[in-house]
């Protein structure tokens, strides 16, 4: 019987020769632990060990309900060639949660070899379109290896201005990869590559926290044409909702536009025990107009919200808040991309991470 230790080095050989051979294209799963275990005769922690050894050699990923996949081919002629990549994302420097995934992404451009062209095409909302669909010629024009693009919202015309986009970039095969939204109505996938969190789950997480600080009348702050992540925010707070047995009636949609002054008038006089706002920006002009109003958080109403911005925690009642992981969604975003461009032809993945609830004093 081979001991352990050679045991783990004969599946680490097994599974070097099988990626040098080609047998696996670049972001592909492998077998599972215990698939290779079974062929191996032998314990998970073994095959652990050996798949480890090619993870520290930064030939494999791991990540926790995804599996092990393939990081880095080995090096052919020619594949050290640096290809180039931008970012299309009509939000940054509205939206903060976009500035540490988009430095994420940059601060990998020297380790996987790529340009990152960022674009800026977020300089003003009232003509991001214009400039997105320009920025999207642009880069179509430079023939860029791919494109990382955060959809539009807010627009009357957002969807079409989105479908023109990525149309372009199919017809000049250029591969893209969404961040943080889908261009298709939730439930619904497109056929793109979609990096994001589970806004199903942060929603019900919401809920369930509000439900626990014996919440029963709850107010979901959202806006017109905005993404479907904040549509699957509110079906979270709803399944949190259905599963206490509450009523149905326990959640109510408000819509608003620009004013978050006349809304917080709005809101004043209803009985509401709790608000969830579509972002934290939006959370916090919302929490300062109730104050103004002489309404305290939490005390007579709680507030929790998505994104955990930086100033977050810096408000007069600090916010609760679900943590966004933008580091990893601009680490998988990048390995995703570089998977799409070994293998155009592999199937689409939607990877959706887990963030973390943060809760502070404005829902304790």
């Amino acid at each position: 019987m081979k001991s352990r230790k050679n045991k783990t080095q004969e599946i680490y050989e097994f599974l070097k020769k099988e990626i040098e051979a080609g047998t696996y294209e670049m972001g592909e799963l492998l077998p599972t632990d215990l698939q290779i275990s079974e062929k191996f005769s032998t314990s998970r922690p073994t095959v652990a060990k050996a798949v480890q050894r090619l993870v520290e050699e930064n030939v494999l990923g791991r990540k926790a309900g995804f599996g092990t996949y393939l990081k880095n081919k080995p090096q052919t002629a020619g594949s050290n060639e640096q290809i180039t990549l931008g970012l299309l994302i009509p939000s940054l420097g509205e939206t903060e949660i976009f500035e540490p995934i988009c430095a994420q992404i940059a601060s990998l451009a020297d380790s996987h070899n790529f340009n990152l062209l960022w674009g800026n095409a977020g300089s003003s909302l009232n003509n991001s379109t214009a400039v997105a669909e320009k920025l999207a010629y642009k880069y179509v024009q430079e023939e860029v290896d791919g494109v990382f693009f955060t959809p539009l919202e807010l627009h009357d015309d957002s969807d079409e201005v989105n479908a023109r986009i990525l149309e372009l970039f199919k017809k000049a095969h250029i591969p893209v990869i969404l961040l943080d939204r889908d261009v298709a109505k939730a439930p619904l996938k497109s056929e793109y590559d979609l990096i994001g969190i589970n806004n199903v789950e942060a929603g019900f997480l919401i809920g369930s926290h509000l439900i626990e600080r014996k919440c029963q009348s709850i107010a979901f702050i959202t806006r017109p044409n905005i993404a479907s992540t904040v549509h699957m925010r509110l079906m979270g707070l709803r399944e949190a909702i259905l599963q206490a047995k509450l009523s149905h009636d326990s959640v109510e949609e408000i819509m608003v536009d620009d004013d978050i002054a006349e809304l917080a008038k709005i809101i004043a006089p209803k009985d509401f025990d709790a608000l969830a706002v579509y972002n934290d920006a939006a959370a916090a002009e919302l929490s300062m107009a109730l104050n103004d109003l002489g309404i305290n958080i939490p005390d007579d109403i709680k507030i929790c919200s998505f994104d955990d911005v930086k100033y977050a925690k810096l408000l007069k009642t600090p916010l609760t808040t679900y943590r966004q992981p933008c580091r990893d969604i601009g680490s998988t975003a990048v390995e995703i991309m570089m998977s799409r461009i070994q293998n155009p032809g592999m199937t689409a993945r939607k990877v959706l991470l887990h963030g973390e609830l943060i809760i502070r004093e404005s829902s304790k």
